[in-house]
C-alpha cells in the first residue's frame, strides 16, 4: 500500500487571495482618482464651445461680416475688442433687422468681436468686475490662440465671441472671423 502525502493549501489560497485582493483595490484607486476630475472637468465645460454654440457664433459672425462697418474692425485692432451685441452699430438695415431677429430668437445676451489672439481680451476680463463670474471662467477657458502669427488683424483675423441663453444656464461659443 502506498502512501499518499497530503498536502494542505489553505495558507497558500489565502495568501493568493490577499494579492489579487490588493491588485483589484489597486486598479480601482488608480481608476478613481484619474477617472472623477475628468467627470469633473466634463460638469464644468459642458457649456462651452457646443456644437449649438458654434452655430449661434457662426450666425453672429456672418452678421457682423455683412453689417459691421470697417470702422468697428479698425476699433477692435486699437482697443482688442469690441462688444458688438447693440443693433445699431450695424450700418445696414437689414443687418439690424437680422441682429434684431437673431439676438431674440437665441436668447443672445452678449456679443464680442475681439482679435484672433485673445490674450488682451483674458487680461481685460480678468481684471474687469464688470462680467459675470461664469463669462470670467469660459474666457480663462479659452486658449490665447497666439501661436499663430499670420492670424492677426493686420491680415484680418478675428474672432466672435458669444454668450446666450438655453436651458436657464449660461452658454458660451467662438468662432474665427476672416474679414477680407
Amino acid at each position: 500500500m502506498k502512501r499518499e502525502k497530503i498536502i494542505n493549501n489553505t495558507g497558500f489560497i489565502l495568501v493568493e487571495t490577499l494579492i489579487v485582493g490588493v491588485f483589484i483595490m489597486g486598479i480601482f484607486s488608480l481608476l478613481y482618482t484619474n477617472f472623477f476630475p475628468l467627470i469633473g472637468e466634463y460638469e464644468r465645460y459642458k457649456n462651452y464651445d457646443t456644437v449649438e454654440s458654434t452655430y449661434i457664433a457662426h450666425w453672429a459672425r456672418m452678421i457682423a461680416l455683412k453689417g459691421l462697418p470697417d470702422s468697428s474692425y479698425t476699433n477692435v485692432k486699437n482697443t482688442g475688442y469690441l462688444d458688438i451685441s447693440d443693433c445699431s452699430l450695424y450700418t445696414v438695415s437689414s443687418a439690424q433687422q437680422n441682429c434684431s431677429a437673431f439676438m431674440t430668437v437665441n436668447n443672445v445676451s452678449k456679443i464680442y468681436l475681439t482679435t484672433y489672439s485673445t490674450s488682451n481680451f483674458k487680461n481685460f476680463v480678468k481684471d474687469n468686475n464688470s462680467f459675470s463670474r461664469s463669462f470670467r471662467e469660459y474666457i480663462s477657458y479659452l486658449p490665447a490662440y497666439s501661436k499663430n502669427a499670420v492670424k492677426t488683424p493686420e491680415t484680418g483675423y478675428y474672432r466672435i465671441i458669444v454668450e446666450y441663453v438655453s436651458n436657464n444656464s449660461y452658454k458660451y461659443g467662438n468662432i474665427e472671423v476672416f474679414k477680407g
